[in-house]
């Protein structure tokens, strides 16, 4: 019976060890201990914060980003109304056009827009977009023609559909804040479509997130990400049409 209980100990750790889920934590009476609720609490904070603070206003510049700003122009508003989130304000869409390539039917090289919006974590970005752009930029570099990056502050991700109304880039790879959680709130997903408009619908895109240190890190998420652009550049499609196409044969 002994040696069932250390094994069965032995499990519960390596499996305690094994997530970040709150495991083991221990509770006096019916009620989590002190430390085990104050953890709770500041995770919560972290994530509450996340979602409520804008990017600091100079790290646009600081990364070599165009900004830009949807049509929400506060975060309360940014929350309450996601659909203003998918569009640009005016004036910035007539700056966004100014990035359309010229001369796109004597050009064989496809063009990609990389974009960074805050989405619903600034801590996310501030921690890890600015890196996985970089690592994203040198690796698409020698083979598509890349625009000049953009960042839209309380964006949501359906704004690539307006972007891609104006700019009419081949693809459009949208860089943004996950909704963050209790275990981190510095997750990114990027979101890829081929030739987005406004007609453009959710299966349509297709997403590679849980991108932090504890997740997927930069360097493989800029390899995933630059092999799911190929695909679709290959196979002129993105989301459910491109899972099709490189599903294989059966």
């Amino acid at each position: 019976m002994k040696n069932k209980e250390l094994d069965a100990n032995a499990d519960f750790d390596a499996m305690r060890k094994s997530t970040p889920a709150r495991l083991g934590v221990g509770r006096a009476g019916p009620r989590y201990t002190t430390a085990s609720m104050l953890a709770l609490r500041a995770d919560h904070a972290r994530a509450v914060d996340a979602v409520t603070t804008e990017v600091a206003s100079d790290w646009p510049r600081r990364n070599g980003l165009l900004e830009v700003h949807s049509q929400a122009l506060t975060r309360e508003d940014y929350i309450r109304y996601p659909e203003r989130g998918r569009r640009l304000v005016d004036a910035d869409a007539k700056r966004v056009a100014r990035l359309k390539p010229h001369g796109r039917s004597k050009s064989t090289t496809p063009t990609v827009l990389i974009c960074i919006g805050d989405g619903l974590s600034s801590a996310a970005v501030e921690k890890n977009a600015g890196p996985l752009l970089r690592a994203l930029t040198k690796t698409l570099a020698s083979r598509y023609r890349l625009l000049k990056p953009i960042f839209i502050g309380n964006a949501r991700v359906r704004i690539e559909d307006h972007l891609g109304e104006i700019i009419r880039p081949d693809i459009i790879c949208m860089i943004v804040g996950e909704r963050p959680g209790l275990v981190t709130a510095e997750s990114l997903s990027a979101y890829v479509i081929y030739r987005p408009t406004l007609k453009s619908i959710e299966p349509e895109r297709t997403v590679i997130s849980n991108i932090h240190r504890g997740g997927i890190p930069i360097a493989q998420a800029a390899r995933k990400i630059a092999t799911l652009i190929d695909d679709a550049i290959t196979f002129q499609a993105s989301g459910a049409s491109l899972a099709q196409k490189t599903a294989p044969s059966t």
